[in-house]
């Protein structure tokens, strides 16, 4: 894990100590996948003849992009709807995850 991945977890392992302990304290944990403006970022720099690095089989990569547009909205929701507190929410775009492959 990247030094700002360890952070974020940490963060939410106090997020849910907190929830724990103050019935009147939630939250809700989002988790996205890469935005389609990253992956447009990676497919350029490739195009321009960097290289692209790919972790194995190209399995552990695998994601289902989001626009911004569509993660504000599902982040704006977790505001409003009960289903969504207190809970890490993984979040991902339309369709099946592609893989680098």
């Amino acid at each position: 894990l990247l030094e700002f991945q360890r952070a974020k977890l940490k963060f939410e392992a106090k997020l849910q100590e907190l929830a724990e302990k103050d019935e009147s304290f939630s939250y809700s944990i989002v988790r996205p996948t890469a935005f389609f403006k990253s992956l447009a970022g990676q497919v350029k720099l490739v195009k321009d003849g960097s290289a692209y690095i790919m972790f194995g089989d190209g399995e552990l990569s695998k994601c289902n992009a989001i626009s911004e547009r569509d993660l504000a909205d599902f982040i704006a929701n977790c505001c409003s709807d009960p289903s969504k507190r207190n809970q890490i929410l993984p979040v991902g775009g339309p369709g099946k995850p592609v893989t680098p492959k």
